[in-house]
């Protein structure tokens, strides 16, 4: 499968054989190299361009990313001794809303 995959890249236009790992480690030497040298040449740092080497560029990103779903609390991601505490208010809180039931109101 896999040999079939490179043989089907190999067709895309553009598509070829990446450089080996000594070539792009001496490339990138070379590219900071001449880049430590023009800055060392010039006055005013903020004016040059730099030369570019592949892969260097960060990824353009969009502004119109709608914000994330804040994070809910998981209960069943924590331990329950965790969240004992609550647990006696809660048990308190539900036996608070049981009604009332005075003698007058039992059934004979």
């Amino acid at each position: 499968m896999a040999q079939r995959s490179r043989a089907n890249r190999e067709e895309i236009p553009g598509y070829g054989a990446k450089p080996t790992r000594e070539e792009r480690r001496f490339q990138h030497r070379a590219t900071r190299h001449a880049a430590n040298q023009i800055l060392h040449l010039v006055d005013d740092p903020d004016e040059v361009v730099l030369p570019e080497t592949r892969g260097s560029k960060a990824p353009v990103r969009t502004n119109n990313v709608s914000d994330p779903e804040p994070r809910r609390f998981r209960v069943w991601k924590t331990k329950f001794w965790k969240r004992r505490h609550t647990f006696k208010e809660e048990k308190a809180a539900l036996d608070a809303e049981w009604p009332v039931i005075t003698p007058d109101q039992l059934p004979d």
